[in-house]
């Protein structure tokens, strides 16, 4: 078969013949992937930059993906063996079926974005009908999910940060009520803050950025009189990895800061999660909700959507 496989560390996978998956008991499925995306954690752990690796190689990559079975019925499962091949092995208890009116490429894109978006929401911010949530870091792929799914979940109101002002107008018509800039001065960014407060009294924060732009939030939240308890959620640190907190912020306000991450979770929590509620994000998506910005390349083309900015899905 023709596969995307990885040679050596630090290589870009390459498009070449590897030998069929071979399946070795009752509970594995052979199936024809169809769509598979390209994750950061693919990128690190074929870098050799990621604390876990692939064994052996070469190895065929692609963690999960949307296949069709030998009746034509379409799933999207994790990969025993790498989905981005023409066959793999999958776990014939932990699939979730398509509904009709969900594309492969979107469907194999979706759990990815989720994992940082609607998990941290659910699992780490339990959000609920009502809540209103401020997502920093809006306009990349994921913080634009994540804005979708607060209001699939109830959220009254959801405000939107991030540099690109063409994104935070495309966030005002996938959900955002209100969008904040984050390319001015700090006085001007914190009184944006300030004012979106005043206007909705955010008490679930989902931080993709970290850094510097966090620290405006905490400088803001120390302005603010806070109407109920808020939650801060840091998923990402795309602004930096650290920041100075005033110990005073977290003493004085009613402010619960947690993670959100692989290892911030139990080990049946993604699994639990793709069985439980997934079925019914993709029933949402396929009624052509949940606007997610993709590139997508061809099987052949392996390489050069490895290197591609942006989300990308490799389909066979």
């Amino acid at each position: 078969m023709k596969a995307a496989v990885l040679n050596a560390y630090g290589k870009v996978p390459e498009y070449q013949d590897f030998p069929d998956p071979k399946v070795t008991n009752d509970n594995q499925l052979l199936v024809s992937p169809k769509a598979s995306s390209i994750k950061q954690l693919d990128i690190s752990k074929a870098a050799g930059k990621h604390y876990t690796n692939f064994d052996p190689l070469p190895a065929v990559m692609g963690m999960d993906g949307v296949a069709e079975l030998d009746d034509g019925t379409r799933v999207y499962a994790m990969g025993i063996t790498g989905m981005m091949a023409e066959k793999a092995l999958i776990d014939s208890r932990k699939m979730v079926k398509l509904p009709a009116g969900l594309d492969n490429v979107r469907a194999a894109a979706l759990p990815n974005a989720l994992m940082g978006s609607d998990v941290a929401l659910v699992e780490r911010g339990h959000i609920k009908q009502g809540d209103i949530v401020l997502v920093n870091g809006a306009t990349g792929a994921t913080g634009m999910m994540a804005v979708q799914l607060a209001k699939f979940h109830g959220a009254a109101k959801v405000i939107a940060t991030g540099r690109n002002a063409q994104s935070l107008d495309k966030l005002k018509t996938v959900g955002a009520d209100i969008t904040i800039q984050i390319n001015g001065t700090d006085d001007q960014i914190v009184k944006q803050i300030i004012a979106a407060y005043d206007k909705a009294p955010f008490n679930l924060v989902v931080d993709y950025l970290w850094g510097h732009p966090a620290e405006l939030i905490f400088k803001a939240l120390r302005k603010i009189k806070l109407q109920k308890h808020l939650k801060y959620i840091s998923v990402g640190g795309m602004a930096g990895s650290d920041i100075t907190l005033p110990s005073q912020v977290l003493r004085s306000k009613d402010v619960e800061l947690i993670g959100s991450g692989i290892g911030s979770f139990a080990p049946d929590v993604f699994p639990t999660y793709l069985k439980t509620q997934l079925p019914s994000i993709f029933d949402y998506a396929a009624d052509d909700h949940l606007y997610i910005n993709l590139q997508v390349f061809p099987l052949d083309q392996v390489a050069k959507a490895w290197e591609a900015s942006g989300r990308s899905v490799i389909t066979m």
